[in-house]
């Protein structure tokens, strides 16, 4: 992999190789020789032929090699070569004779290159002048930007305009967040840039804080169709993503790198600012949620602090209680449950961990019926919520449309709750309301109490009903569920009006209720509710 900061060597200039083919050719002409070759040591320490006068086809053999210092160093060979005579090589006079004839060409060819080297390192040292020139001028614009307020896309679509190619942000995984490209010749797509395979990962894998930037060559194999420029997004320590920077056209250089890797320093800088910004909000939420349920403050100070969270407490919401099964974590689970009823109920959830529940927040969505529906669609999740609470229940509270129903209606939840759970913890949505008498004479820890109760009212009328094959239990229970009228419920049950009555009849005799008292309705309606619950099942 190569750095985006390779300094290559210098082509020499045509009217060096010209000179230097002069200087051949005169000492060519003077030894007789067959050839004279000029070459120049290359980077790696191998020669690279500069110049040469002679027949290149004719069989020749070197008779000798001068070598030519520049600053003290090898900068190449000045070579003699002669033909075969008899078919032997060039004797040691004859090299010794055209080493010492060649020297003074060698001086001068050392001189051409010594002079064309200065010219290199003025030459480089210009570019290098003007690269710094440009990585300053960029580093102003883009700062300048970053200043009056430009980030994510904006600050994308800036650098691939100032850089003149096409530029991605790319998060951990390598997917594209964000991209732009300048219109020209070279048409990108958001497939331009780096694909997630196995070879680009590994590429990557050394960026990090002590190295930021890399430079990938094109490798098809790889998915990689042309060279890219890379810098790694780094805060507190990690890779948070990349900023790709494609060739297209002009070579990508040292500028290119420093304006890339400062640019992806800011887009670090500005995620890291935009998450702690979205975790306080997220703690500032919770927190107003909590007063709020616990109603600690005034209502004013509740709509205040809500407000300034853009909670709109006064519009209808409902409160959702979630149970966490014993060793399960509240905490581990609000998150993704509170994904997804929000994903099921399509409305925003606020949501907060107590140490047995997760209690969601949830505005009431528009169009009729609107509590309906939302108990309809927890009910289609609750297979989903199972695994991440441990509980396949939901408590649903009535709508609360003011900051003083708040704190009335978590503690309806939690008492409904803590009733169920003592029943057996019955799974379903349960509708905190329908507990709102039963938790005047039972709770969670008197359960033992009010299945007693409701066995004494209840028992007589089901064994009766199990020794004569009657129906007096669900007569009773749809009875009850009809208001206490005998139309509705013969309606209901499809037999005739005077078969109600005689089978209430029966119910007062059987289990010696009085069912024109209310006092004897409640009791046997709460009976009804504590069997209920004591027969649902656990969740």
């Amino acid at each position: 992999m190569a750095s985006p900061t390779t300094v290559r060597p210098e082509p020499p200039q045509q009217d060096v190789t010209a000179e230097l083919t002069l200087v051949a050719r005169a000492l060519r002409a003077e030894l007789g020789a067959a050839r004279c070759v000029v070459y120049a040591r290359r980077p790696d320490g191998g020669l690279a032929r500069l110049a040469a006068d002679g027949d290149p086809r004719e069989c020749a053999h070197t008779s000798a090699a001068v070598p030519l210092l520049v600053e003290g160093e090898v900068a190449g060979v000045l070579e003699v070569e002669r033909p075969a005579v008899d078919g032997r090589p060039p004797d040691d006079t004859a090299a010794e004779r055209d080493a010492t004839a060649a020297a003074p060409y060698a001086g001068l060819a050392e001189t051409i290159l010594g002079r064309e080297r200065q010219a290199n390192v003025g030459a480089r040292q210009r570019r290098e002048l003007a690269e710094l020139g440009r990585t300053r001028e960029l580093q102003r614009r883009l700062s300048a930007a970053v200043a009056s307020g430009t980030e994510g896309d904006a600050l994308v679509a800036l650098l691939a305009s100032m850089l003149g190619t096409g530029v991605a942000l790319l998060d951990a995984a390598l997917h594209p967040v964000s991209w732009s490209a300048p219109e020209g010749p070279a048409t990108l797509h958001e497939s331009s840039f780096l694909p997630g395979t196995a070879r680009v990962r590994t590429a990557l894998a050394d960026l990090g804080p002590e190295h930021s930037t890399a430079v990938l060559p094109p490798d098809p194999d790889a998915g990689l169709m042309r060279r890219h420029l890379v810098a790694a997004l780094v805060g507190e320590g990690e890779v948070s993503g990349y900023l790709d920077v494609v060739e297209t056209g002009r070579r990508l250089g040292p500028a290119d790198a420093a304006v890339a890797e400062y640019a992806a320093a800011v887009l670090a800088l500005q995620s890291l600012s935009e998450t702690r910004r979205a975790q306080a909000v997220v703690q500032a939420r919770d927190d107003v949620l909590g007063e709020l349920l616990r109603g600690s403050r005034t209502p004013d100070d509740l709509r205040r602090m809500a407000a300034h969270v853009g909670l709109e407490v006064e519009r209808p919401h409902l409160l959702v209680r979630l149970p966490v099964a014993d060793g399960r974590s509240a905490r581990d689970g609000r998150a993704p449950a509170s994904a997804v009823v929000a994903d099921a109920v399509g409305v925003p959830v606020l949501a907060i961990a107590e140490p047995d529940a997760v209690v969601l927040l949830a505005g009431l969505p528009s169009g009729s019926a609107p509590e309906a529906r939302v108990k309809a669609q927890l009910g289609a999740v609750l297979d989903r919520l199972g695994p991440l609470t441990g509980c396949r229940r939901a408590v649903v509270s009535a709508v609360c449309r003011r900051v003083e129903d708040y704190p009335a209606a978590h503690a309806e939840c939690r008492d409904a709750e803590a009733i169920v759970a003592g029943f057996g913890g019955r799974p379903g949505v349960l509708d905190a309301a329908d507990f709102r008498t039963l938790r005047l004479v039972v709770n969670g820890e008197r359960t033992s109490v009010a299945v007693r109760f409701a066995e004494t009212l209840l028992g007589p009328l089901r064994r009766n009903d199990a020794e004569t094959g009657g129906d007096l239990t669900d007569t009773l229970r749809h009875y009850l569920a009809c208001g206490a009228q005998v139309r509705a419920t013969a309606k209901v049950l499809g037999v005739h009006e005077n078969t109600i009555r005689y089978r209430l009849g029966r119910i007062e005799h059987v289990g010696g209720l009085d069912l024109r008292r209310f006092d004897a309705l409640l009791a046997a309606q709460l009976a009804l509710q504590v069997d209920d619950l004591a027969r649902g099942g656990s969740a």
